[in-house]
Protein backbone atom coordinates (compact mmCIF):
# COMPACT_ATOMS: atom_id res chain seq x y z
CA UNK A 1 0.00 0.00 0.00
CA UNK A 2 1.80 3.02 -0.90
CA UNK A 3 1.29 6.60 -2.08
CA UNK A 4 3.85 9.14 -4.93
CA UNK A 5 2.79 12.07 -6.60
CA UNK A 6 4.96 14.56 -8.64
CA UNK A 7 5.12 15.79 -12.42
CA UNK A 8 6.03 14.67 -15.50
CA UNK A 9 7.30 16.09 -19.18
CA UNK A 10 4.88 14.33 -20.99
CA UNK A 11 3.47 10.76 -21.44
CA UNK A 12 6.32 8.53 -22.01
CA UNK A 13 7.81 9.87 -18.61
CA UNK A 14 4.58 9.27 -16.83
CA UNK A 15 4.45 5.82 -17.74
CA UNK A 16 8.17 5.66 -16.82
CA UNK A 17 6.85 7.12 -12.99
CA UNK A 18 4.03 4.64 -13.20
CA UNK A 19 6.30 1.64 -14.17
CA UNK A 20 8.81 2.69 -10.95
CA UNK A 21 6.23 2.80 -8.82
CA UNK A 22 4.67 -0.53 -9.89
CA UNK A 23 8.28 -2.11 -9.15
CA UNK A 24 8.37 -0.78 -5.58
CA UNK A 25 4.66 -2.60 -5.45
CA UNK A 26 5.47 -5.87 -6.09
CA UNK A 27 4.46 -5.71 -9.88
CA UNK A 28 7.08 -7.51 -12.50
CA UNK A 29 8.19 -6.00 -15.57
CA UNK A 30 7.76 -8.24 -18.93
CA UNK A 31 9.03 -5.33 -21.37
CA UNK A 32 9.01 -1.58 -21.59
CA UNK A 33 10.39 -0.32 -24.50
CA UNK A 34 9.94 2.54 -27.40
CA UNK A 35 7.08 1.69 -29.85
CA UNK A 36 6.05 4.30 -32.31
CA UNK A 37 6.38 8.03 -30.63
CA UNK A 38 5.58 6.29 -27.64
CA UNK A 39 6.36 3.20 -24.85
CA UNK A 40 4.95 0.17 -24.50
CA UNK A 41 4.95 -1.26 -20.79
CA UNK A 42 3.72 -4.97 -19.55
CA UNK A 43 3.23 -5.75 -16.01
CA UNK A 44 1.56 -8.58 -13.89
CA UNK A 45 1.28 -9.75 -10.22
CA UNK A 46 0.46 -12.10 -8.47
CA UNK A 47 -2.98 -10.87 -6.26
CA UNK A 48 -3.53 -11.95 -2.49
CA UNK A 49 -6.05 -14.53 -3.59
CA UNK A 50 -3.56 -16.03 -5.85
CA UNK A 51 -5.13 -14.55 -9.75
CA UNK A 52 -1.81 -13.39 -11.52
CA UNK A 53 -2.93 -10.16 -13.13
CA UNK A 54 -1.52 -9.25 -16.10
CA UNK A 55 -2.12 -5.34 -17.38
CA UNK A 56 -0.30 -3.54 -21.25
CA UNK A 57 0.28 0.05 -21.27
CA UNK A 58 0.77 2.04 -24.20
CA UNK A 59 2.00 6.19 -23.97
CA UNK A 60 1.64 8.03 -26.96
CA UNK A 61 2.42 11.35 -28.57
CA UNK A 62 -0.40 12.58 -30.90
CA UNK A 63 -0.73 9.54 -32.46
CA UNK A 64 -3.63 8.13 -34.05
CA UNK A 65 -6.03 4.96 -33.69
CA UNK A 66 -4.48 3.24 -36.31
CA UNK A 67 -0.94 3.72 -35.20
CA UNK A 68 -2.20 2.84 -31.23
CA UNK A 69 -4.32 -0.46 -32.39
CA UNK A 70 -3.85 -1.35 -35.86
CA UNK A 71 -7.80 -2.20 -36.62
CA UNK A 72 -8.63 1.01 -36.07
CA UNK A 73 -9.16 1.49 -39.55
CA UNK A 74 -11.76 4.29 -39.78
CA UNK A 75 -9.80 6.79 -39.79
CA UNK A 76 -11.85 9.09 -36.77
CA UNK A 77 -11.45 12.46 -37.13
CA UNK A 78 -10.88 13.20 -33.27
CA UNK A 79 -8.47 9.87 -32.86
CA UNK A 80 -5.23 11.42 -31.91
CA UNK A 81 -4.29 10.29 -28.67
CA UNK A 82 -1.69 12.08 -26.67
CA UNK A 83 -1.82 10.46 -23.23
CA UNK A 84 -1.68 6.78 -22.05
CA UNK A 85 -3.97 3.65 -22.88
CA UNK A 86 -4.19 0.52 -20.69
CA UNK A 87 -5.89 -3.14 -21.02
CA UNK A 88 -5.92 -6.40 -18.94
CA UNK A 89 -5.30 -10.00 -20.31
CA UNK A 90 -4.83 -13.57 -19.07
CA UNK A 91 -1.07 -13.84 -19.98
CA UNK A 92 2.15 -12.16 -21.76
CA UNK A 93 3.50 -13.14 -25.13
CA UNK A 94 6.63 -10.72 -25.95
CA UNK A 95 5.86 -11.91 -29.96
CA UNK A 96 2.58 -10.26 -29.92
CA UNK A 97 1.66 -6.49 -30.68
CA UNK A 98 0.82 -4.22 -27.13
CA UNK A 99 -3.19 -4.94 -26.83
CA UNK A 100 -3.53 -8.55 -28.29
CA UNK A 101 -1.55 -10.26 -25.64
CA UNK A 102 -3.01 -13.69 -24.23
CA UNK A 103 -6.42 -13.69 -23.18
CA UNK A 104 -6.93 -9.95 -24.79
CA UNK A 105 -10.44 -8.59 -23.97
CA UNK A 106 -12.02 -8.56 -27.93
CA UNK A 107 -15.17 -8.57 -29.62
CA UNK A 108 -16.66 -11.22 -31.78
CA UNK A 109 -14.41 -10.06 -34.66
CA UNK A 110 -11.21 -10.37 -32.42
CA UNK A 111 -10.64 -6.91 -32.49
CA UNK A 112 -9.37 -5.58 -28.79
CA UNK A 113 -10.58 -2.80 -26.13
CA UNK A 114 -8.63 -0.69 -23.92
CA UNK A 115 -8.73 2.61 -22.34
CA UNK A 116 -7.79 5.58 -22.14
CA UNK A 117 -6.13 8.92 -20.58
CA UNK A 118 -5.51 11.75 -23.24
CA UNK A 119 -5.77 14.87 -24.02
CA UNK A 120 -2.82 15.32 -21.72
CA UNK A 121 0.89 17.85 -22.66
CA UNK A 122 2.83 16.55 -24.53
CA UNK A 123 6.17 18.59 -22.74
CA UNK A 124 4.62 18.83 -19.47
CA UNK A 125 2.43 17.33 -16.76
CA UNK A 126 1.53 19.50 -13.66
CA UNK A 127 0.75 16.48 -11.84
CA UNK A 128 0.49 12.73 -11.03
CA UNK A 129 -1.09 10.80 -8.17
CA UNK A 130 -0.70 7.35 -7.82
CA UNK A 131 -2.28 5.34 -5.46
CA UNK A 132 -2.51 1.42 -4.64
CA UNK A 133 -4.49 -0.28 -1.86
CA UNK A 134 -4.67 -3.96 -1.59
CA UNK A 135 -4.79 -5.17 -5.17
CA UNK A 136 -6.00 -2.33 -6.73
CA UNK A 137 -3.80 0.80 -8.46
CA UNK A 138 -5.77 4.53 -9.00
CA UNK A 139 -3.41 6.76 -10.92
CA UNK A 140 -4.78 10.64 -11.28
CA UNK A 141 -3.26 12.58 -14.05
CA UNK A 142 -3.40 16.91 -14.04
CA UNK A 143 -3.23 16.25 -17.73
CA UNK A 144 -2.85 20.68 -17.97
CA UNK A 145 -3.57 23.01 -14.91
CA UNK A 146 -6.53 22.21 -13.02
CA UNK A 147 -7.87 19.50 -15.38
CA UNK A 148 -7.61 16.08 -14.43
CA UNK A 149 -8.30 12.10 -15.65
CA UNK A 150 -7.98 8.70 -14.56
CA UNK A 151 -7.08 5.35 -14.85
CA UNK A 152 -7.66 2.37 -12.23
CA UNK A 153 -6.74 -1.21 -12.82
CA UNK A 154 -5.94 -4.25 -10.65
CA UNK A 155 -8.17 -7.16 -8.95
CA UNK A 156 -11.75 -6.34 -7.37
CA UNK A 157 -12.07 -6.79 -3.65
CA UNK A 158 -14.54 -9.60 -4.52
CA UNK A 159 -17.61 -10.69 -2.82
CA UNK A 160 -17.56 -14.58 -2.97
CA UNK A 161 -15.06 -17.16 -4.30
CA UNK A 162 -14.71 -17.27 -8.11
CA UNK A 163 -11.37 -17.26 -10.41
CA UNK A 164 -10.62 -14.04 -11.58
CA UNK A 165 -11.54 -10.10 -11.06
CA UNK A 166 -9.35 -8.44 -12.83
CA UNK A 167 -10.44 -4.88 -14.06
CA UNK A 168 -9.46 -2.00 -15.73
CA UNK A 169 -10.94 1.32 -16.48
CA UNK A 170 -9.87 5.21 -17.38
CA UNK A 171 -11.40 8.54 -18.72
CA UNK A 172 -12.05 7.42 -22.13
CA UNK A 173 -13.07 4.51 -23.75
CA UNK A 174 -12.65 2.97 -26.70
CA UNK A 175 -15.83 1.92 -26.53
CA UNK A 176 -15.44 -0.67 -29.66
CA UNK A 177 -12.32 -0.60 -31.42
CA UNK A 178 -13.22 1.58 -34.23
CA UNK A 179 -13.83 3.97 -32.01
CA UNK A 180 -11.45 6.68 -31.15
CA UNK A 181 -10.39 7.73 -28.00
CA UNK A 182 -11.27 11.33 -27.98
CA UNK A 183 -14.48 11.61 -29.06
CA UNK A 184 -16.80 13.64 -26.75
CA UNK A 185 -19.84 11.27 -27.16
CA UNK A 186 -18.16 8.52 -25.51
CA UNK A 187 -16.32 9.99 -22.67
CA UNK A 188 -15.67 10.52 -20.25
CA UNK A 189 -16.81 6.78 -18.72
CA UNK A 190 -14.26 6.52 -16.11
CA UNK A 191 -15.91 3.68 -13.65
CA UNK A 192 -18.81 4.55 -15.69
CA UNK A 193 -19.78 8.08 -14.37
CA UNK A 194 -22.28 8.99 -16.42
CA UNK A 195 -24.80 11.45 -15.31
CA UNK A 196 -27.53 10.19 -17.58
CA UNK A 197 -26.87 6.84 -18.65
CA UNK A 198 -27.35 4.72 -20.99
CA UNK A 199 -24.06 5.36 -23.10
CA UNK A 200 -21.17 2.81 -23.04
CA UNK A 201 -18.74 2.43 -19.78
CA UNK A 202 -15.33 2.19 -19.99
CA UNK A 203 -14.63 -0.58 -17.20
CA UNK A 204 -13.68 -3.88 -18.65
CA UNK A 205 -13.72 -7.51 -15.93
CA UNK A 206 -12.68 -10.82 -16.49
CA UNK A 207 -14.38 -13.33 -14.07
CA UNK A 208 -14.43 -16.99 -14.76
CA UNK A 209 -19.09 -16.58 -14.94
CA UNK A 210 -18.38 -14.24 -18.30
CA UNK A 211 -16.08 -16.43 -19.63
CA UNK A 212 -14.34 -13.69 -20.90
CA UNK A 213 -13.07 -9.90 -20.19
CA UNK A 214 -16.57 -7.80 -20.22
CA UNK A 215 -17.26 -4.02 -20.87
CA UNK A 216 -19.49 -2.33 -17.95
CA UNK A 217 -22.56 -1.49 -19.61
CA UNK A 218 -26.22 -0.55 -18.59
CA UNK A 219 -27.79 -2.70 -21.55
CA UNK A 220 -27.94 -6.20 -21.05
CA UNK A 221 -25.35 -7.02 -23.92
CA UNK A 222 -22.67 -6.30 -22.27
CA UNK A 223 -24.10 -8.00 -18.99
CA UNK A 224 -21.67 -6.05 -16.31
CA UNK A 225 -23.22 -3.63 -14.76
CA UNK A 226 -21.19 -0.76 -12.08
CA UNK A 227 -24.34 1.02 -10.48
CA UNK A 228 -24.13 4.15 -7.63
CA UNK A 229 -23.87 6.91 -11.23
CA UNK A 230 -26.80 9.28 -11.01
CA UNK A 231 -30.06 8.61 -12.39
CA UNK A 232 -34.18 7.73 -11.87
CA UNK A 233 -34.83 4.45 -13.69
CA UNK A 234 -36.44 1.74 -11.94
CA UNK A 235 -33.85 -0.56 -13.12
CA UNK A 236 -31.09 -1.93 -11.16
CA UNK A 237 -28.58 0.21 -12.40
CA UNK A 238 -30.29 2.78 -11.52
CA UNK A 239 -31.82 2.05 -8.61
CA UNK A 240 -28.89 1.35 -6.58
CA UNK A 241 -27.97 4.23 -8.15
CA UNK A 242 -30.48 6.29 -6.15
CA UNK A 243 -29.17 4.99 -2.98
CA UNK A 244 -25.70 6.83 -3.48
CA UNK A 245 -28.11 10.05 -4.97
CA UNK A 246 -29.45 10.08 -1.22
CA UNK A 247 -26.07 10.64 -0.05
CA UNK A 248 -25.03 13.48 -2.20
CA UNK A 249 -27.93 15.03 -1.65
CA UNK A 250 -27.06 16.05 1.56
CA UNK A 251 -23.80 16.71 1.91
CA UNK A 252 -22.59 17.72 3.57
CA UNK A 253 -24.15 15.75 6.56
CA UNK A 254 -25.95 17.11 9.28
CA UNK A 255 -24.08 14.77 12.20
CA UNK A 256 -20.12 15.83 11.04
CA UNK A 257 -20.50 17.87 8.04
CA UNK A 258 -18.78 15.58 5.82
CA UNK A 259 -19.47 14.20 2.41
CA UNK A 260 -20.44 10.43 3.03
CA UNK A 261 -18.48 8.04 0.58
CA UNK A 262 -20.06 5.26 -1.37
CA UNK A 263 -18.24 2.02 -2.82
CA UNK A 264 -18.42 1.44 -6.79
CA UNK A 265 -20.07 -1.75 -6.81
CA UNK A 266 -19.78 -4.48 -9.44
CA UNK A 267 -23.10 -5.95 -10.37
CA UNK A 268 -22.95 -8.73 -13.37
CA UNK A 269 -26.12 -9.90 -14.69
CA UNK A 270 -26.52 -13.59 -15.09
CA UNK A 271 -28.01 -15.41 -17.86
CA UNK A 272 -31.63 -15.85 -15.85
CA UNK A 273 -32.00 -12.19 -15.38
CA UNK A 274 -30.56 -12.32 -12.05
CA UNK A 275 -28.36 -10.00 -10.68
CA UNK A 276 -25.05 -10.93 -8.63
CA UNK A 277 -22.80 -9.04 -6.31
CA UNK A 278 -19.08 -9.65 -8.14
CA UNK A 279 -17.07 -7.02 -5.58
CA UNK A 280 -15.57 -3.53 -5.76
CA UNK A 281 -11.88 -1.72 -6.27
CA UNK A 282 -10.74 -1.01 -3.29
CA UNK A 283 -9.38 2.55 -2.21
CA UNK A 284 -11.91 4.66 -4.74
CA UNK A 285 -15.35 5.69 -3.84
CA UNK A 286 -17.85 8.34 -5.15
CA UNK A 287 -18.95 11.24 -3.13
CA UNK A 288 -20.35 14.46 -3.67
CA UNK A 289 -17.74 17.18 -4.00
CA UNK A 290 -19.44 20.46 -3.74
CA UNK A 291 -17.63 21.97 -1.32
CA UNK A 292 -14.30 20.36 -2.05
CA UNK A 293 -11.76 21.13 -3.91
CA UNK A 294 -9.25 19.62 -6.54
CA UNK A 295 -7.01 17.57 -4.89
CA UNK A 296 -8.18 18.37 -1.44
CA UNK A 297 -7.56 16.34 1.33
CA UNK A 298 -10.45 15.02 4.19
CA UNK A 299 -9.98 12.55 6.79
CA UNK A 300 -12.06 10.13 8.12
CA UNK A 301 -10.86 8.84 11.48
CA UNK A 302 -7.36 7.55 10.69
CA UNK A 303 -7.66 7.53 7.23
CA UNK A 304 -6.90 10.12 4.61
CA UNK A 305 -8.53 10.31 1.10
CA UNK A 306 -7.76 13.07 -1.23
CA UNK A 307 -10.97 14.22 -3.68
CA UNK A 308 -11.29 14.78 -7.53
CA UNK A 309 -14.36 16.42 -9.17
CA UNK A 310 -15.37 13.92 -12.41
CA UNK A 311 -15.62 16.69 -15.21
CA UNK A 312 -16.81 16.04 -18.99
CA UNK A 313 -15.08 15.67 -22.00
CA UNK A 314 -14.72 19.92 -21.89
CA UNK A 315 -13.27 19.72 -18.21
CA UNK A 316 -16.57 21.35 -17.25
CA UNK A 317 -18.39 19.88 -14.08
CA UNK A 318 -20.72 17.03 -15.31
CA UNK A 319 -23.15 18.09 -12.10
CA UNK A 320 -22.70 20.11 -8.88
CA UNK A 321 -22.23 16.69 -7.06
CA UNK A 322 -20.36 14.06 -8.13
CA UNK A 323 -16.61 13.08 -7.84
CA UNK A 324 -14.08 10.25 -6.65
CA UNK A 325 -11.90 9.98 -3.46
CA UNK A 326 -9.06 8.15 -3.35
CA UNK A 327 -7.30 6.51 -0.49
CA UNK A 328 -4.03 8.33 0.53
CA UNK A 329 -1.58 5.46 2.30
CA UNK A 330 1.62 6.95 3.04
Amino acid sequence: MSYSTGSATGPNDLLDKIRAFLLAEGWAVNLFTAIGAGYRLHVQKTAGDATVMYFNFRSAVAETGTTLIAEDNIGNANGTVTGILVNGSTGYDVGQVWHKQTGYPKNTSNQSFACCMTQMSVTAIPAYYLFTIDDAVHIVVEVTAGKFQFMSFGLLEKQGAYTGGQFFTASWPSCDPYNDWNSGWYGPRYFTFNVYGGQNGAVYYDADASATWRRADPTSVRQIIFPCVAGQSANLWYSQAGLCSMFWAFAPNAYNAMAAQSPIYVIGLRSDNNYSLLGWPAGVRFLNVTHYTQGQEIAYGGETWKVFHADSGNFTPSNMYCGFAFLKVV
